[in-house]
């Protein structure tokens, strides 16, 4: 069971809870597989993030983006707060956080990255059909 951000949501992926309002209402049950149009009207609604089964996003980033670099140093900077359980809490917090952004910059990129790869073929394609 992971949670991630809706961004990093694709079609196929398993909700492992329901999704619920802020309110509590909920809006999609558990064991419901996700699909563009969901994950879209998810998006419309503000729903931020989603509770899937398994593992399917890799958190651990490569250490390229500046979201790793913080991560790598909250050891460092906690390291003269081991006993304090209130410390411990807020380093969790914060570790779960920069790995959500590392692991969401990192898929925007790879879009872009495929996306430029994608504009290409489309150009080769149009001409041809001119000729």
């Amino acid at each position: 069971m992971q949670k991630i951000p809706l961004e990093l949501a694709r079609s196929g992926m398993t909700l492992a809870q329901p999704v619920s309002r802020e309110n509590g209402i909920t809006i999609v049950g558990e064991g419901v597989e996700l699909t563009d149009a969901l994950i879209d009207r998810l998006q419309g609604m503000k729903i931020s993030r989603v509770v899937v089964k398994g593992n399917p996003v890799q958190l651990e980033g490569g250490g390229a983006s500046a979201f790793d670099q913080r991560l790598s140093r909250l050891d460092h900077l906690f390291r003269g707060y081991a006993d304090d359980q209130w410390m411990r809490k807020v380093k969790a917090f914060l570790t779960n956080y920069f790995r959500l952004k590392a692991a969401a910059q990192a898929a925007a990129e790879a879009a872009e990255v495929e996306e430029e790869a994608v504009e290409p073929q489309d150009e080769q394609r149009s001409e041809k059909d001119a000729e």
